[in-house]
Parts: structure tokens; C-alpha cells; sequence
């Protein structure tokens, strides 16, 4: 579609809403890229599908085209490199956009949500036997620090309480003492790996697009490796960059998709009030190749 249809209409293939972490209601955003002439629109909050019946209801209102969106956080080890940088270990977030089978994703989503919040509770598990403490009081302040939502407990909600208790001199003590990767108390997270990022959204029909490459504290030489490897395990596309990005980061990944014959996909990664300066529509334009 985006092949025949980019001459004439205007794309932005990635937005939040507050069903993630963006600051307007999904309809809000449906009708904040109309006015702004986007005509086909992927709502991709981050590991959720809460937000698609209402934005679809209000892109039908819009006479717009809302397709199926999602931003999957995944785990992937960059090899290559020199010396201590040898491998290093990123959240890098895949978009699936145009998926059909939104039950299988759901599914799949939910349970990486709830183990999240199951993690939580066996930090304070471990926690709560290393420092003699009762596990029900701990929970429940960390609980609370987490706003009373079990899946939202994060390392930090965790550390803070602790620190608040007088049980460690700063809440970087907390990490260095208990909760870190590999100290007494750390609890690896469920993720998916890019790999199964990009299978889960096969399987349920749609396409996988890297998100933001440039965004991910990487080198030229990495973000390159990074296209290749996503290209490598199947991903059909990558994100260009931010028209506020240099000219040169813009043709550095130009090249990137060319050579792994990737499509290319564009998206405001528009999240509202928090980040005014990424705006609904306005996205990078495709060069004569990539349409």
C-alpha cells in the first residue's frame, strides 16, 4: 500500500496514546492527525492493543484509515565491537503494524504484562528473606509506591522503598546491594527477544518495522549492524529518522534499508504533551526509491 498510495496520501505509521505512555486519549490522537492531514495512521502504544477499538471508532468518524499498531520492547545483544564493548544487551523496540489476529497478539502481550507484575513480587520475595522483613508489609509499600498497580513495580518503586525505610543509604545503594543484574535479590524480566518480536508478529499477520534506529545510544557502525541483524532475522522494515535528525544520519540509514532490501516506514512517534516537539504528521519524506 505504502508503494502505490505514498504519492498522495500522508502516512504516520507510529503514536501513543494514554494507554501507554502518551499524554491524549486514543480519539484525541485520531483526531489531533486529521487535522493534520495524515490520512492513514497506526496507533502503536507500547506492548498493548487497549487503545485500537476507540482510535478505529474515531478514525471511522474522521473518514481516515486506522490500521492494527503495536510497539513491542525486545531484548537483543548486539555482538561485534572491541574490547569491553564487545556485546552489549538493548531493549530495542519493533513495531507490528497490519496484524489480523489481534487475539494471538493480546494473548502473548498479556502474559509478558503479568510477569512483570509477578517479578515485582519475587524482588520483594528475595528481599524480604535477605533482610528479615515482613514479605506482606514490603509488597505492600512497594505497592503503593507503584500506585496500586502490580504490573506497573518497577526495580526503582523497589529501591526507593527501601530507601525510605532507612534499609540502604540511597536508593543506588538498593541496586547496588540487592537489586542490580546478578545481586541477591535480581529477578531476570520476561521479554521477548527481537527474534520472537518479529515471529509473534509474522504469526499474527502483519509486518515488523524497527522502530527508531538512531535512538538507541548506538554507533554509526552499530545502528548499521543493528538493520542488518533485524533484516537477518526477517523484519520486513525500518523506521527513517526524525526530520529534526542531521542529513547524514538520514542517508546512513537510507543506505542501511537499501542494502537489506528493507521497506522503509515513516512515523511522528508522536506522544503529546510530554514531547510537543514530535508532532502527529510530521514525518520524513520518502525518497523516489523508497515509495
Amino acid at each position: 500500500t505504502i508503494k502505490a498510495k505514498a504519492y498522495f496520501m500522508k502516512f504516520d505509521l507510529h503514536c501513543h496514546s494514554t494507554c501507554s505512555d502518551g499524554t491524549y486519549a486514543p480519539t484525541e490522537v485520531v483526531q489531533r492527525a486529521h487535522a493534520a492531514g495524515v490520512n492513514v495512521l497506526a496507533l502503536t502504544d507500547h506492548d498493548t492493543l487497549a487503545g485500537i477499538d476507540e482510535a478505529r471508532a474515531a478514525a471511522t468518524a474522521c473518514g481516515m484509515q486506522l490500521i492494527n499498531g503495536v510497539e513491542i520492547s525486545c531484548e537483543h545483544t548486539l555482538s561485534g565491537g572491541y574490547g569491553k564493548n564487545k556485546s552489549t544487551k538493548k531493549i530495542i523496540h519493533v513495531l507490528g503494524l497490519d496484524f489480523i489476529d489481534r487475539d494471538k497478539m493480546h494473548a502473548t502481550l498479556q502474559q509478558l504484562q503479568d510477569s512483570r507484575a509477578s517479578r515485582g513480587q519475587k524482588i520483594t520475595e528475595k528481599l524480604s528473606e535477605l533482610l528479615s522483613l515482613d514479605y506482606e508489609e514490603l509488597w505492600q509499600a512497594v505497592l503503593d509506591k507503584a500506585g496500586g498497580n502490580p504490573q506497573g513495580v518497577g526495580r526503582a518503586h523497589i529501591g526507593q522503598v527501601l530507601f525510605e525505610r532507612g534499609d540502604v543509604k540511597t536508593v543506588q545503594k538498593a541496586f547496588d546491594k540487592y537489586l542490580a543484574d546478578n545481586k541477591p535479590a535480581y529477578v531476570a524480566i520476561d521479554a521477548l527477544s527481537m527474534a520472537e518480536g518479529i515471529e509473534l508478529i509474522h504469526a499474527c499477520g502483519g509486518k515488523a518495522v524497527l522502530a527508531h534506529p538512531t535512538r538507541y545510544h548506538l554507533s554509526a557502525t552499530r545502528v548499521r549492524k543493528l538493520v542488518e541483524e533485524f533484516a537477518g532475522l526477517g523484519g520486513d522494515g525500518c523506521e527513517l529518522p526524525a526530520t529534526s535528525e542531521p542529513i547524514s544520519t538520514r542517508r546512513m540509514v537510507d543506505r542501511s534499508i537499501a542494502a537489506n532490501n528493507l521497506v522503509a516506514s515513516v512515523g511522528s512517534d508522536f506522544h503529546g504533551s510530554n514531547m510537543p516537539w514530535r508532532r502527529l504528521g510530521d514525518v520524513p519524506v520518502l525518497t523516489p526509491d523508497q515509495q
